[in-house]
């Protein structure tokens, strides 16, 4: 196993230099780009999308970028190239001069996407499912690495767009700064590192292969299929406020690729093995709309730690059981060792916060919310360990 996450967050350590609250975001693109995936960001102007692209681009040794802001009026011509005329006139040939476009690329950054006419949005619907592109009778592997996709709005209901929404797997809601002290950060910096940033250790195009290939051979555990099923199921019935709850549909082909993410943040996290905590980030995956992104964390968060939220209530409901009996009979000190299993059980969630503090591709934010929530359970634990002291009286 290659030790990839000290190299990993040396990369982000210097892409990221002079940005604001996108440290995260910048993470995703990169775990999608190391997946073979594509990522959209949506939000209003000026919130640093076309950054976050910029930022890649170093992650690669000798990348090539491109970036178009699409309009109603864009051509093929203006994101494949235009067509070559000496290919017409001397060899009857319909093919594109690439160079310089988007299939020669390895990052690739398109504005406004929704903006495209269909001929671009069919074109690149296999570009993105397969790294190819047709030109003229030859096809094309494309070096594509990360595409990422920028739009103000969602995409319109009824105009066919569902299949390319359905592409970008990794779904990012792009937000003005938040914190003050970062806000004044930004309004004061010099924009020293808003170009030219270099990354010291990038990856070359033999290392990307190479990654790519050990990304296949991570193992997905039964544990985390259980997660997933059990995700799967919740998103039947998301709870979006008190008065609505939504089915949210995922398409088989979704969760495909996310099951290659899983894998792949099991690999940038030295692993050759999924863990229940790299499904954290799934949140970003599976929102249809923005109103049900953060009640799909939840869901999440929840799955993730189910089991250990039912071995609490199993031991809770056996303790009370226990106490019960005891008080009708004091000789009987209950049927178990709780000492033993509350403190296995504490070990098995503190190495879990461990793994989720240390988890790349989770944000300050939400680790804020994990550590809410596995604080009731080690609430729950105390409560029972004091519990304990009853069988003895």
């Amino acid at each position: 196993m290659i030790n990839c996450k000290e190299r990993i967050e040396g990369l982000l350590s210097d892409v990221t230099r002079g940005i604001y609250e996108k440290e995260t975001d910048v993470a995703l693109a990169l775990l999608a780009a190391l997946a073979g995936e594509s990522i959209i960001m949506l939000g209003l102007p000026g919130t640093a999308k076309s950054m976050v692209a910029r930022r890649l681009k170093p992650c690669f040794m000798d990348a090539r970028g491109f970036e178009y802001l699409m309009s109603r009026f864009s051509t093929p011509d203006e994101i494949f190239g235009p067509v070559s005329i000496t290919m017409l006139k001397t060899s009857d040939k319909y093919e594109r001069v690439t160079d310089g476009y988007l299939p020669t690329a390895d990052v690739v950054f398109l504005d406004e996407i929704w903006k495209a006419g269909p001929a671009i949005q069919n074109t690149l619907l296999t570009v993105i499912n397969e790294k190819v592109f047709r030109n003229g009778d030859r096809e094309i592997r494309l070096p594509l690495k990360l595409l990422v996709a920028a739009s103000n709005e969602l995409p319109t209901k009824g105009e066919g767009l569902d299949a390319l929404w359905d592409r970008f797997v990794i779904r990012l809601e792009s937000c003005s700064i938040r914190l003050e002290q970062n806000f004044k950060k930004m309004l004061l910096d010099d924009d020293k590192y808003s170009s030219d940033v270099t990354a010291r250790n990038p990856i070359s195009q033999e290392e990307y292969a190479e990654w790519k290939n050990e990304i296949s051979k991570v193992h997905i555990p039964d544990t985390v299929f259980h997660v997933i099923f059990s995700i799967r199921r919740a998103l039947q019935a998301v709870r979006i406020d008190n008065d609505e709850h939504r089915s949210v549909y995922v398409s088989d082909r979704r969760w495909k690729n996310i099951a290659r993410l899983l894998k792949t943040s099991a690999f940038v996290h030295d692993r050759c093995e999924v863990e229940k905590t790299d499904m954290l980030f799934l949140h970003h995956c599976l929102w249809q709309e923005p109103e049900e992104r953060n009640p799909i964390r939840d869901i999440v968060v929840r799955c993730v730690f189910d089991e250990e939220s039912s071995k609490i209530a199993d031991i809770k409901g056996r303790m009370a059981d226990d106490i019960r009996r005891h008080r009708t009979n004091p000789l009987f000190r209950g049927a178990c060792d709780y000492s033993s299993e509350i403190d296995h059980l504490a070990d098995r969630i503190s190495n879990m916060e461990r793994t989720v503090n240390g988890n790349i591709f989770v944000s300050p934010e939400e680790r804020k919310i994990i550590t809410g929530y596995l604080k009731e359970m080690y609430k729950a634990l105390a409560f029972m360990r004091q519990d304990m002291m009853k069988l003895e009286d």
